[in-house]
């Protein structure tokens, strides 16, 4: 199965597509459910734009509407990817100062760092994000 979203493609340079959302009804493998499943792009309004980058060639130009595509693999990856550092970052500090005897203060300053840690973690671990772009 397969997540799909309708962009329109705002402009193309030699690297990465400027693309914006639009409206759109939900593929099959999310009809079941009533909402997109993987939300994406939720936290990109329609008015907005993000760029797509791009690793060869394309014939798509300014205008065009098109249909970005994720496997639900590839998708589940990046959730994991995503929620999966922040989370260790958090948990980690505590089990170890428990098991250690740290005070609840050093286990919450370390948790804090844990997680920011491990948000930059994951913002640089999510950039390969594979994303299949179809006419």
């Amino acid at each position: 199965m397969t997540c799909q979203r309708s962009v329109e493609v705002v402009s193309v340079s030699a690297h990465a597509l400027v693309v914006k959302s639009v409206a759109h009804s939900l593929c099959a493998s999310c009809l079941k459910f009533g909402r997109c499943r993987s939300d994406w792009l939720s936290r990109k309004s329609a008015g907005q734009t993000f760029e797509i980058p791009l690793s060869e060639p394309t014939s798509v130009k300014a205008g065009d509407v098109v249909v970005l595509d994720i496997g639900q693999q590839s998708l589940t990856g990046q959730m994991v990817k995503l929620y999966a550092p922040p989370l260790i970052g958090l948990m980690v500090p505590i089990i170890v100062g428990q098991m250690y005897g740290w005070g609840e203060g050093f286990q919450a300053i370390t948790s804090v760092a844990g997680v920011g840690l491990g948000w930059l973690f994951s913002r640089y671990w999510t950039r390969t994000f594979q994303i299949r772009i179809n006419q």
